[in-house]
């Protein structure tokens, strides 16, 4: 059994990635089993989505991936990596965008700086975990002259990590279930 997470905040397209996601395992003979967490129902609120995947019958599990047990975790943000970097492990394989999205000013200034004075970036490279750095957004805007893509090319490392070898199913899904996708 797979363990995935992807994870990132309101506005990157992690719910509809999620779905594709699904339907391309289903329909590449796995079992999955997947739920979507939104944050604060807002823009830029913590969203990610836990899958159990599976190439054969899966058994009813518990609400959560636990502790240790995380595979791949791909994150459109480091933030939200680092959300998620506890339920890792010495073999988990991460995905990481390089690039933060812009963080809320929080209402105590004194806290903010001791919470948010090292990067994200940093604070993982400090876990000692398996970290493949992307840059998603700069990729996308590259390849398709848009950044709002970059769930496409984190949708791609998902497809090579379950060793889903015909990624031109994800690629169909893709354009065919994410409406507001526009083919390159």
């Amino acid at each position: 059994m797979i363990n995935l997470i992807i994870a990132g905040i309101g506005g990157q397209g992690i719910n509809s990635l999620a779905k594709v996601l699904a339907e391309t395992c289903i329909a590449s003979s796995f079992e999955c089993q997947f739920t979507v967490h939104k944050g604060g129902a807002q823009s830029l609120g913590s969203v990610y989505a836990e899958f159990r995947i599976n190439k054969g019958p899966l058994p009813v599990l518990g609400q959560g991936i636990p502790t240790g047990q995380l595979d791949f975790l791909i994150a459109l943000d480091p933030w939200e990596a680092l959300r998620h970097a506890a339920l890792s492990n010495s073999q988990t394989r991460l995905w990481v965008e390089t690039k933060s999205m812009p963080f809320f000013v929080e209402r105590n200034k004194e806290t903010a700086i001791e919470t948010h004075q090292k990067s994200p970036q940093i604070q993982l490279e400090s876990l000692s975990l398996n970290i493949m750095w992307r840059n998603y957004y700069k990729n996308a805007q590259q390849q398709t002259g848009t950044p709002k893509m970059a769930n496409y090319f984190a949708g791609l490392d998902c497809i090579k990590a379950l060793n889903i070898s015909d990624t031109s199913l994800f690629d169909k899904l893709f354009f065919t279930l994410v409406k507001k996708a526009n083919r390159f």
